[in-house]
C-alpha cells in the first residue's frame, strides 16, 4: 500500500514550476507531508516506496462529506500475473491521505461509481470477467460485487438516472461489448459491436499497461434526434465514437477515423448538435471547440473542421467536461504539453471561444487520466507523474474557483 507521499506547492499563478523534488524511498517508511499548501488549493504526488511498482491513476471522485477517493492500477514487474491490480486511496479535503486499500481485482477501469453512499469500480478476475465491487469509503473494506457478465472492461459510466454502462471486449466474437445494468447493478440491455478484425492482442497489452493506451470512453447526449450515448470504441476495423439509442444500445450513427491510427481522444456535448471534442493524427492533436454532429449518420473525423495543439506530446490524452459556476458555463479541456506542462483550455460553452489557458510546469513528464467539478466550483485533475524520471506515481491537483474567474475588461 502507498505509505509515502510528498506535497508539492500551489501558487495562484498560472505558471508553476517543480525545480526539484526529493523522494523518500524506503521499505516500511511512515507518510512523509511537507504543507505548504493554501487551503483552496493543492498539488500532491502520492509515492510508494517499492520501486518495481508502477501506479497508473485512473479516476477521482470527491466524496459528498468532503476529501476524495481516487483509483490507480498498479503494474508489479514481479509478479505472476500480468495485469495490474487495483490500489485505491482516500484523502481529506486538502488532499492528505486518509487511507490505501488494495484490492485483487485486475485492471480498474475509468471510471469510479459514486451512488448510495458506496464507491464503486469495475475491474475483472483472472478470467478476463467484468465485475463491479462496491466499497465502503470509510474504510476502503469491500461491502459487495456482482458480476456483470461480460468480458474485458476498458470503460465505466454512470449517468444522470444512476445507471451504469460498461465498455468491454468480447475475444470470442472480436466485438466491442456495451451493456447497461440499472442502479442495483442488474443487466438491462447489451449490445456487441463487430471489430471484424482481432484485436486482443491489442486490447491485452492496453490492459496490461504494455502497449497503446487507447481512449476508451462513455458519455451521454440529449437533443432533437434523441436520447443516447456515445462511446468510443473499436468497430468495423477503426476506433471510433458511436453514438448509441438510449433504450436499444443500437448504433444510430458513428465519427471513423483511419483504421485505430487516428481517433477522437475527448469528446463533451455542449447543446443540440453542438459538441467539442479533440483528435489525433499521425502523432498530431487537434481540438474542434464547436462543431455540428449527425448523431444519426456516419461521417470521417477528417471532414470536421480543426485546429491544431502541436504543443501536446505524442497522441495525448485529453480530458473534456463542462465547468458551470454561479457566474458562467465553460468548456475544459485538459492535457499535458511537450514541455512536461499540465494544460487547462478554458473555453466560453456558448461562443466556443477560448478565455484563458492554465498550465503547470514540471521537471517530469505528466499524463491526465481524469478531472473533476468540485463543490466549491473549481476543479481536481488526476494524472500520473513519472519522479525522478522513472517512477510512475499518481498527483491530484486541486485548482481554486478564482482561477477560473475571467478579469473584466
Amino acid at each position: 500500500m502507498l505509505n509515502a507521499f510528498i506535497d508539492a506547492m500551489r501558487i495562484n499563478l498560472h505558471h508553476i514550476t517543480f525545480t526539484a523534488i526529493l523522494l523518500l524511498i524506503l521499505s516500511g517508511c511512515e507518510i512523509n507531508q511537507n504543507e505548504i499548501m493554501p487551503e483552496d488549493g493543492f498539488l500532491k504526488i502520492y509515492n510508494h516506496p517499492d520501486e518495481q511498482l508502477a501506479l497508473f491513476p485512473e479516476s477521482v471522485v470527491e466524496l459528498p462529506e468532503g476529501g476524495y477517493i481516487f483509483i490507480s492500477a498498479v503494474k508489479d514487474e514481479n509478479a505472476e500475473i500480468e495485469y495490474p491490480h487495483t490500489s485505491l486511496v482516500r484523502t481529506s479535503s486538502s488532499g492528505e491521505l486518509t487511507w490505501t486499500m488494495d484490492y485483487d481485482w485486475l485492471a480498474p477501469t475509468s471510471k469510479l461509481i459514486l451512488q448510495n453512499g458506496s464507491v464503486g469500480f469495475v475491474a475483472m478476475n483472472q478470467q478476463f470477467e467484468a465485475y463491479v465491487i462496491s466499497i465502503d469509503p470509510g474504510n476502503g473494506m469491500v461491502t459487495a460485487q456482482h458480476a456483470l457478465d461480460m468480458t474485458m472492461p476498458l470503460s465505466s459510466y454512470s449517468d444522470e438516472q444512476g445507471n451504469l454502462v460498461v465498455l468491454g471486449y468480447d475475444f470470442v466474437t472480436r466485438s466491442s461489448w456495451i451493456s447497461k445494468y440499472n442502479s442495483n447493478f442488474q443487466l438491462q440491455r447489451s449490445n456487441k459491436l463487430p471489430v471484424n478484425t482481432d484485436l486482443e492482442y491489442l486490447i491485452q497489452r492496453h490492459l496490461n499497461k504494455t502497449g497503446q493506451d487507447y481512449p476508451f470512453f462513455i458519455g451521454a447526449y440529449s437533443n432533437t434526434s434523441g436520447i443516447g450515448y456515445f462511446v468510443n470504441c473499436f468497430y468495423n476495423y477503426t476506433l471510433r465514437t458511436v453514438f448509441l439509442d438510449i433504450s436499444s444500445l443500437a448504433a444510430t450513427g458513428d465519427i471513423y477515423s483511419f483504421q485505430i491510427e487516428e481517433g477522437i481522444s475527448s469528446l463533451i456535448q455542449k447543446s443540440g448538435a453542438l459538441f467539442g471534442l479533440t483528435s489525433y493524427y499521425e502523432g498530431n492533436n487537434y481540438i474542434m471547440a464547436g462543431t455540428e454532429i449527425d448523431v444519426l449518420s456516419s461521417g470521417n473525423i477528417k471532414d470536421l473542421p480543426a485546429e491544431p495543439l502541436y504543443e501536446l506530446t505524442y497522441r495525448a490524452a485529453v480530458l473534456a467536461g463542462s465547468l458551470i459556476t454561479d457566474e458562467a458555463q465553460f468548456a475544459l479541456y485538459i492535457s499535458q504539453t511537450n514541455d512536461n506542462s499540465l494544460v487547462v483550455y478554458q473555453y466560453d460553452l456558448e461562443t466556443d471561444s477560448l478565455v484563458n489557458t492554465l498550465t503547470r510546469e514540471f521537471d517530469e513528464g505528466v499524463e491526465v487520466r481524469d478531472f473533476i467539478q468540485t463543490a466549491d466550483q473549481g476543479i481536481a485533475v488526476l494524472a500520473g507523474i513519472y519522479t525522478l524520471g522513472k517512477y510512475k506515481r499518481p498527483l491530484l491537483l486541486k485548482m481554486e474557483p478564482g482561477e477560473f474567474v475571467l478579469e473584466e475588461e
